[in-house]
C-alpha cells in the first residue's frame, strides 16, 4: 500500500496513542522552574530536505565565559515533536554546565522520512559550530546528546559525518538508550512487553521512519549508525551511553558499548535500575543521577 501523506498522518496517530507521556500532567512540580535558570532564543533555520525547522538556544543565567556548549536532540521514536520537558531539561542542562545549550526541533516522521532529521540536526551542528563566538561557546567543549530518537540522531550524524569526510568535532557524545536498528526479535520485545503494543503498531513505526517502500534503509548508518565503517566508528570521540532496567533497548544498547569500546573509543555506560524507557528528560527515578554524570562529563571532556 503507498504511503500516502494521510497514511502516514493516521499511522503517526495510531503511533502516539501508544506515547506515556503527558508534558502538561507528568512534569514533577520541582522541575517545572527550570525556565527561569536561562533565556531562551528561538531560531528558524531555512529548510533542509525540503522542511523548515527550529533552534531553541538556551543561555544560562549564570553563563561563564568561554563555556563548553551541549547540543541536546529530542526523543519521541523520531514522531512526537518538541515538548515542554524539552525546554525544562535544557534550562536545566545550561544552568549545571554554566554555558549554552542548543535544543534541535527537528521534522518529525509524521510528516516525512528519514533521512530528514538526520540531515536537519545535521545541519543544526554545522551552524552551531559556525556560531559559537556568537555565544562565546569554547570549540573545544562541543557535546551532542539525545535520548530514545535523539540518541540514535546523536550517534548517527557523528558516524556519517565521519563517512562524509567531515567530521563534526564533538569532544563527547551521551546516547540516552537510543536504538541503532529497529528489526526486533519477538522474544527480546517480550521481556519488556509494555514497551510495544502489537506487531501491527511496531511495523507502522517502521514504515514512517523509512522512505517508500524502501527497507534497505534499515542498513543506513542514517538510521542504524553501528552500520558505518568500522573507521567510522572507531573515530568517534568519548560517548557515554545511559540505559535503562525496564527498557527493551538496553540490549542494543550494551551491544552498541561493548563494540565502541572494542574499537578503541572511550566509552562510560550505566544501566539505571527500577526506572524506564524516557527517564532521564522526563524526570522519573534516576534523572538526576544520570544528568549528574551527563554534567560531569560535559564540565570534564575538551577535545
Amino acid at each position: 500500500m503507498p504511503l500516502t501523506p494521510e497514511l502516514r498522518a493516521q499511522m503517526a496517530r495510531d503511533m502516539q496513542s501508544n506515547r506515556k507521556f503527558d508534558g502538561d500532567t507528568d512534569i514533577p512540580s520541582e522541575c517545572r522552574t527550570f525556565t527561569d535558570l536561562a533565556d531562551m532564543e528561538t531560531i528558524e533555520r531555512p529548510s533542509v530536505c525540503g522542511w523548515p525547522y527550529k533552534l531553541y538556544i538556551f543561555k544560562a543565567k549564570n553563563k561563564k565565559p568561554s563555556s563548553p556548549l551541549h547540543i541536546n536532540i529530542h526523543g519521541g521514536g523520531w514522531l512526537i515533536g518538541h515538548m515542554p520537558n524539552d525546554t525544562l531539561w535544557s534550562a536545566w542542562l545550561a544552568d549545571q554546565i554554566g554555558g549554552v545549550v542548543v535544543d534541535i526541533d527537528y521534522t518529525t516522521t509524521e510528516y516525512s522520512s528519514f533521512p530528514v532529521p538526520m540531515e536537519q540536526c545535521m545541519d543544526a551542528a554545522r551552524f552551531t559550530f559556525d556560531h559559537l563566538a556568537d555565544w562565546d561557546c569554547d570549540p573545544k567543549r562541543v557535546s551532542c546528546g539525545g535520548y530514545s530518537a535523539g540518541g540514535q540522531l546523536t550517534m548517527s550524524i557523528s558516524a556519517v559525518s565521519r563517512m562524509q569526510g567531515n567530521p563534526l568535532p564533538f569532544c563527547l557524545l551521551v546516547n540516552g538508550y537510543g536504538p541503532n536498528e529497529m528489526r526486533y526479535n519477538d522474544s527480546v520485545i517480550k521481556q519488556v512487553p509494555e514497551f510495544w503494543k502489537t506487531q501491527e503498531h511496531r511495523s507502522a513505526g517502521f514504515a514512517v521512519l523509512m522512505s517508500d517502500d524502501n527497507p534497505a534503509m534499515m542498513d543506513d548508518p542514517s538510521i542504524d549508525f553501528m552500520m558505518a565503517p568500522e573507521s567510522a566508528l572507531a573515530a568517534l570521540p568519548p560517548t557515554m551511553i545511559l540505559g535503562a532496567a525496564n527498557d527493551v533497548f538496553r540490549f542494543q544498547n550494551l551491544e552498541q558499548g561493548k563494540r565502541l569500546a572494542s574499537l578503541g573509543v572511550e566509552v562510560t555506560m550505566k544501566v539505571f535500575p527500577d526506572t524506564s524507557h524516557g527517564f532521564i528528560p522526563h524526570f522519573m527515578p534516576h534523572w538526576r543521577e544520570a544528568g549528574t554524570m551527563i554534567v560531569n562529563a560535559i564540565m570534564n571532556t575538551s577535545l
